[in-house]
């Protein structure tokens, strides 16, 4: 009974082990939730504007940025250490499904990657430096881009108005009150 005790534990421990050896798989697919609000009386809402997202690799300790409203739609990102470089040919594409949970969705290889999402409607984008799990496959995180604001910063993203003083919309039409009032 002991000797069987003593085989049954190594089985044990070498099955364990197996998974210790495991190939490491440097990538995921980003699934991007996002929601709006163009005017402070407008709720918070899923998004349903012109949106585009592209990303580029970048190397682990480098600093990106999106200097300009013509650079976002131009897919043009520059290093904040050394202007005189800049990348213009983005390695991922996003896919935008309106109509999904999470409306962008990104395939990210590399260790590191630069990422800009664009509305093109409200002429606001944002951008961060994120670096891909291992062995994760897909990432779901959330992204908040407010057009009534210059700028901003939550989890990981900087956004930024290029035109915060430009009139936009409401997402929910405002009643005026005169019409309440008679009826």
């Amino acid at each position: 009974m002991r000797r069987l005790t003593k085989i049954v534990t190594i089985v044990i421990a070498l099955v364990a082990m197996v998974g210790c050896f495991q190939e490491e798989k440097q990538g995921t697919r980003m699934r991007i939730a996002l929601y709006s609000q163009n005017v402070t009386t407008d709720p918070i809402l899923k998004t349903s504007h012109d949106i585009e997202a592209y990303a580029f690799y970048v190397d682990k300790n480098s600093k990106w940025m999106v200097k300009t409203w013509e650079d976002a739609l131009n897919y043009v990102v520059t290093n904040k250490d050394n202007e005189s470089i800049v990348l213009s040919t983005p390695d991922v594409y996003g896919n935008y499904d309106p109509t999904a949970e999470y409306q962008l969705s990104l395939e990210l290889w590399n260790q590191y990657t630069f990422i800009v999402v664009v509305d093109r409607t409200n002429q606001i984008y944002a951008s961060r430096l994120y670096e891909t799990p291992v062995n994760i496959p897909e990432v779901m995180v959330q992204l908040h881009l407010y057009a009534h604001k210059k700028s901003g910063a939550a989890n990981g993203w900087d956004m930024t108005n290029p035109y915060p003083d430009m009139t936009r919309e409401p997402l929910v039409p405002v009643e005026d009150e005169d019409e309440e009032n008679n009826e």
